[in-house]
């Protein structure tokens, strides 16, 4: 919540500070004579550039981001499950993704359901 807060106020400050750029540029503009020779490419102004490291930020922000997840969903944890009547106990490998509330599919392809007095421990 509070990082969608972050970045919706970073990007009205770049937006405020694009357009008082922008703004001061076409005052200065309007002050002095035009010529041919100082007119600046589009892709040469400040606000352009300002965009494009903008839009890099973005995209690499949200690879990172998109990578971390994938990471993380797709890390195999040790997975325990107890059976109290005996107090057997059986050792699975999960991925994160793969692990639900009360079943499970394992690192080479098993579904596990669990019992509803079976006790599961996850080991990090």
């Amino acid at each position: 919540m509070i990082k969608q807060l972050l970045i919706t106020l970073l990007v009205a400050l770049i937006v405020i500070i694009v357009a008082r750029v922008k703004r001061a540029r076409e005052q200065a503009r309007e002050r002095s004579p035009q010529t041919a020779e100082g007119e600046e490419e589009w892709y040469q102004s400040t606000t352009a550039v300002v965009g494009f490291i903008f839009a890099g930020i973005v995209i690499l922000a949200t690879a990172g981001v998109t990578w971390m997840r994938y990471l993380h969903a797709n890390e195999v944890v040790r997975v325990e499950v107890v059976e109290p009547a005996s107090g057997a106990r059986s050792v699975y490998q999960v991925r994160r993704k793969d692990l639900g509330e009360r079943e499970f599919r394992t690192v080479d392809g098993r579904r596990v359901s669990l019992g509803s007095g079976d006790r599961v421990e996850r080991v990090d």
